[in-house]
């Protein structure tokens, strides 16, 4: 495998942006995995997941803490992975356009650079706590740009009447208010809160991605999963949900990142 550190300029932030890009190796993977793999002709591309960040975390934890690199290498999936500060992805009014960073800025570098696929069919989008909540909102945001989405103990619920005080991550109360407004005044739920766009959706007949949702049952925000997969349920949106003993740590987020790449309709080849 290989593991490239990007800096790269966003048009969207004004400003530089470290992003992680973790490529298969032929020679890494017929040596080591046996999984007779060669470099790829100019007509192929590597699927792609985007895997997104937590709060207070950057580009480097999901390589740091987590074997998503032996992970992709096995599955021989390419894996880019962007910091995004705390900034819930959305496009803050008092800072950097994090949205459509993610969303539509992003895959367009990356793919001009690496050979990556443009293709829905090959292109996912996953994330952890904060990373959660991003993945569900760009994936359902561009359903026709990605197959499928997945949260690891997802913040999935964003607006709720403490809007955060009785978290015991110091400061969410704070940092809700730099995202959303002092007094939640750049809050749109049609854009940010995620049960109100899946409820627009299928109202709408629109197209929905494969849906996958995760959560360790010690978690703090376990009630909130579950809250959210019975509506999606109650929806009859298929989704994919499991749930095991653990909290909101990486001993529970890597085994499932790894449940994850196992769920994801991959190839385990190159696309064409």
């Amino acid at each position: 495998m290989a593991l490239f550190h990007c800096q790269l300029f966003s048009k969207q932030l004004f400003a530089s942006v470290d992003v992680n890009v973790i490529l298969p190796l032929p020679d890494s993977g017929n040596y080591f995995f046996k999984s007779n793999m060669d470099y790829p002709k100019a007509d192929q591309k590597f699927q792609t997941l985007y895997l997104l960040h937590g709060i207070s975390a950057d580009y480097s934890d999901w390589v740091r803490f987590s074997g998503i690199e032996r992970y992709a290498q096995e599955h021989q999936l390419a894996v880019v992975m962007p910091s995004a500060s705390n900034s819930m992805y959305c496009n803050l009014k008092n800072g950097g356009n994090y949205y459509s960073f993610v969303a539509e800025e992003l895959p367009s570098m990356v793919r001009s650079i690496f050979p990556l696929s443009d293709k829905r069919e090959d292109n996912f989008i996953a994330g952890l706590s904060m990373g959660g909540y991003g993945a569900f909102k760009i994936g359902l945001g561009n359903p026709g740009r990605f197959l499928a989405i997945a949260s690891l103990s997802g913040g999935l619920i964003t607006h709720k009447e403490n809007d955060g005080k009785d978290s015991p991550v110091v400061g969410l109360a704070h940092w809700f208010k730099w995202v959303y407004g002092e007094n939640n005044e750049h809050y749109d739920a049609n854009n940010e809160d995620l049960l109100c766009i899946v409820k627009n959706m299928v109202k709408e007949g629109a197209l929905l991605p494969k849906i996958y949702q995760c959560c360790g049952t010690e978690d703090f925000l376990y009630s909130d999963n579950v809250f959210f997969r019975d509506v999606l349920h109650n929806l009859k949106v298929d989704v994919t949900y499991e749930e095991g003993p653990g909290r909101h740590d990486w001993d529970f987020w890597d085994p499932y990142i790894k449940k994850i790449l196992d769920w994801l309709p991959l190839k385990n080849g190159f696309s064409k």
